[in-house]
């Protein structure tokens, strides 16, 4: 049984400088379209944390609200801390894939915004059809994946899995994403993730039926992953979570636990600053450590 939950709303990458982040995404076609910034000090139980501030924008490319947003967030309490997940097979959240109209102008103006470029831009084979991407690091070291396309947009963000073939069956039938696909297994252009030989990968594409976005789920084969799935720390820097927005929470909190999943705390109130409603929401780590979302559309916190 799936969730109700019928879209992905935004994926959170933590940042150590707003100001800086918002920049170089900005470079990369987003745009800033609401401030989150709650004036006090919180509960943080729902992130697995004692207590909680921060500052943040959610940012759109130019698919708004039928796209991905972009939840580009700098703690204040506790302040961010630890590292991005580098290029490699690390289970988790890895990259966000992001189209641009001019791949080159884009680069140019990304590393300029404080960004590292890793490769490219070039043509790669995916599928059978060339397609011209760059690999680049934003200010805080995340990866993300350029390619060129007819406008910009957050098209997918890449998860990083210890077992394909239990994620796949997690997304699909707890999280409700479609395969678009069967997993199989690819070779990469190594020079993309900083490395002199190729790598062998398991992959599937599953889209999101509430918006234009895609998850890939991607197992790493060789080289394989020399880090074991845990569960990142919601103040650590890089990607942290992906949340679903739905109209009943506590009924696919039950679905969540069904599917033998355990919240950090059962579902609870969260403020996302004073001029906004109160939401419901639920944090729970997903199969490969990666924290998964739920926000309650109701009432009282408007359409999200």
């Amino acid at each position: 049984m799936a969730i109700q939950g019928n879209r992905i709303y935004h994926c959170n990458s933590n940042c150590s400088d707003l100001d800086v982040a918002v920049a170089f995404y900005e470079a990369l076609g987003l745009r800033r379209v609401l401030r989150t910034v709650p004036s006090k000090n919180q509960s943080g139980s729902a992130f697995g944390l004692d207590e909680v501030a921060w500052d943040a924008w959610i940012m759109h490319s130019d698919d708004g609200l039928d796209g991905l947003s972009l939840d580009l967030l700098e703690w204040k309490t506790p302040l961010p801390t630890g590292t991005a997940p580098g290029l490699d097979g690390e289970p988790g959240y890895n990259r966000l894939m992001i189209s641009t109209p001019d791949i080159d102008a884009t680069v140019e103006r990304a590393v300029a915004a404080g960004g590292t470029l890793v490769a490219g831009p070039r043509e790669v084979d995916a599928g059978g059809a060339q397609h011209r991407v760059a690999m680049l690091l934003d200010p805080d070291l995340v990866p993300v994946g350029l390619f060129q396309g007819e406008k910009a947009s957050i098209a997918q963000v890449v998860v990083n899995c210890a077992d394909i073939d239990e994620s796949l069956r997690y997304y699909r039938d707890v999280m409700g994403l479609t395969p678009l696909e069967e997993a199989a297994e690819m070779v990469w252009s190594g020079d993309l993730y900083g490395r002199e030989s190729d790598v062998k990968v398991r992959a599937v594409l599953l889209a999101d039926e509430g918006s234009v976005f895609t998850v890939a789920l991607v197992q790493w084969l060789d080289p394989a992953p020399k880090t074991a799935v845990r569960v990142r720390g919601a103040n650590e820097l890089g990607l942290f979570r992906m949340a679903w927005s739905t109209a009943d929470c506590a009924a696919d909190e039950a679905v969540i636990r069904a599917a033998g999943s355990v919240p950090f705390v059962p579902t609870e109130e969260l403020s996302v600053g004073d001029n906004f409603p109160l939401l419901l929401v639920l944090f729970w780590p997903g199969p490969n450590g990666e924290c998964l979302e739920l926000i309650e559309t109701t009432d009282r916190s408007g359409a999200l």
